[in-house]
Order: structure tokens, then sequence, then C-alpha cells
């Protein structure tokens, strides 16, 4: 029995129009001529499974197609026991020649693929050709065979990744990486946010046939710390302080993200207290952020006997 067009892409006839783009996706890949250069096994299957898709993924000619294997051609009075998938696009791209037709559709080979164009496009880049379908028209078409299948091809990007330091990404580094056995400094700029990704321009893989090579996509992934906090370009710390000096105030060394400074605690500071030093932050460009230096009051969690009756007595006085 001859193979249909949901056998061809491996799907149900009830697959869903994802399922459909996803199978294609992956026979595209398998079968397309540029990969089996001159086979025309591959070109032939390659042709078989675009047509398969362009009726798939458009839901009027599913609907026909799908009349058709269930009724027959029209004009002929085939039935679906005698149906060739193939003659489905003939049948279409020979438009009212062909007696009893489907006048009102016009596939018109590749001119009409839309999505499958585009999916195509994704998949291997741009190119010319005469379209897989036998139209003689010329049009561009991602597919990169036929008259035009030496046309210079861009190669693939290569993506890696890379972590910095909390403090690194504060002041700005420099790193050294391998590709392709050749050394490469990346240059990682102060302020560079977590997941921010740094393109190098031409230094991807090699094209296949004498296009231009693919880039370098680097993402940056920044490492938290023990001490800072960053929220846009304000910068999050804390220091710790007793129960004792929380409440009579005291003075204490909080670190900023250069140097240690002296912070006054004003008598009754109360835990969680943010305290701003103001163009402290994080400095990226011309804008400095702002450091917030949250109190935190450490509480004992034993104490002596001693200290809980003079805890009890203060207790006792403030209650009056």
């Amino acid at each position: 029995m001859t193979a249909n067009y949901y056998d061809i892409l491996g799907v149900k006839e009830d697959a869903s129009p994802d399922e459909i783009k996803r199978e294609f996706r992956k026979l595209a890949k398998k079968f397309h001529p540029d990969r089996h250069k001159g086979d025309k096994h591959f070109e032939n299957k390659f042709k078989e499974i675009s047509e398969a898709y362009d009726t798939l993924s458009n839901p009027q000619k599913k609907e026909q197609y799908d009349m058709m294997r269930k009724y027959g051609n029209p004009g002929t009075g085939a039935g679906p026991q005698g149906f060739n998938p193939n003659d489905f696009g003939q049948f279409f791209r020979q438009g009212n020649k062909r007696q009893g037709g489907f006048q009102s559709v016009n596939m018109g080979g590749m001119d009409d693929m839309g999505d499958l164009s585009d999916i195509l496009s994704q998949l291997f880049g741009g190119g010319g050709g005469q379209s897989p379908f036998g139209n003689q028209k010329q049009k561009q078409h991602p597919f990169g065979f036929g008259q035009h299948q030496n046309q210079p091809t861009r190669g693939h990007d290569l993506k890696a990744d890379l972590s910095v330091s909390f403090m690194e990404m504060v002041n700005g580094t420099e790193r050294t990486i391998k590709v392709g056995g050749k050394k490469i400094k990346i240059k990682i700029p102060k302020g560079i946010r977590n997941k921010d990704k740094i393109k190098l321009h031409g230094m991807g893989q090699e094209s296949v046939n004498g296009g231009e090579k693919g880039d370098l996509i680097i993402t940056v992934g920044v490492m938290k710390d023990q001490k800072f906090e960053r929220k846009g370009n304000d910068i999050y710390t804390s220091v710790k302080v007793s129960f004792k000096d929380a409440i009579l105030g005291t003075k204490v060394q909080a670190e900023t993200l250069t140097k240690k400074i002296a912070m006054t605690i004003k008598p009754g500071t109360q835990p969680g207290t943010l305290m701003r030093l103001k163009g402290m932050g994080l400095a990226v460009g011309n804008k400095n952020g702002d450091l917030f230096v949250k109190v935190d009051i450490d509480i004992p969690e034993k104490i002596t006997d001693e200290q809980r009756e003079l805890l009890d007595k203060w207790g006792e006085s403030t209650s009056l």
C-alpha cells in the first residue's frame, strides 16, 4: 500500500499542529539535500516530506486531503483503496487542468508554503533554488539545493557558559578561554547582570561552503556573595549589634564594596532598620547606586541568672 502523508511524517491522523511541525523538523534535518550532496534518494525523500508537511500544516489543504483519502479523487471516482498521496500534490498543482479538481485552492508548489519556508529557513539558513515540487518558477526558498545549492551559508553559532564572582561583576574582569584550540581573551564589563550574554562576532564554527563564520555567544553567570546582594544598582548588606548596643547606641564598622567605614547606631535602633549610604552602591557608567545597611540585633540564645534578674527589673521599671 502506498504511504500517505501521515505515514510520511510519522504522525497520527489526529496529531496536533505542534506535533506535525515537530516531526517535520526532525525529518527535514535528516534528509535535507545540503547534507547529502548529489544523492537523489535524499532529495526525493525531502521533497516528499516537504509536500506532506505543506499539506498537513494547512487546515484547508488538510481537510481536502482527508476528503480525498476518504472519498477518492473528485472526477475520477477513485476510492480510498486506490488513493496515491502523490496524486494530491499533483492534483492541486495542475489546478483547473484536472477535471473536477478543487479549483478554488492554489497550492502553487513552493510559492504558498508559508510556515514551511520559515521553518526550513530557521533550520538551514537562506538559499535560492528550484522548488523541490517540480515547479519551474524561480523563487528564494530556504532549501539550499537546486540551481544555487553552493551558495555560501553562515557557520553555526557556538554557545558557552562563564561564571564570575560577585566582586568580579562589581569591578569588571578579563577571562581567557579556549575555542577550537585558540585562546580568546574576554572582557567582562563592570555591572554585568546574571545571565547577560556576550557575543563575539566571527568566533563560532566555520562555514562548510565558504560563508562567514558563526558567532560565539557566552552566557555570564554571576555567583552569589555572602555579604552583598544586588538590586539594580543598589547594594544591600548587614551589620550585627548587640541587644544592649541597639538600646544604648554604638559605633560599628560596616563593609562597603571598596572599604570599611564607621557607622553610628542611634539609641533605640529597631531590628531590620535600613541605613542608607548614598552613592556607595554599584557604579555602572556615570550612575552610582546606593548602599543599604540593615541592622540585625544579635539576641543571645542563653542568658545567666544574673542577666535574667536584671532584665526582669528593667522590664518592671519600663512598665510603670
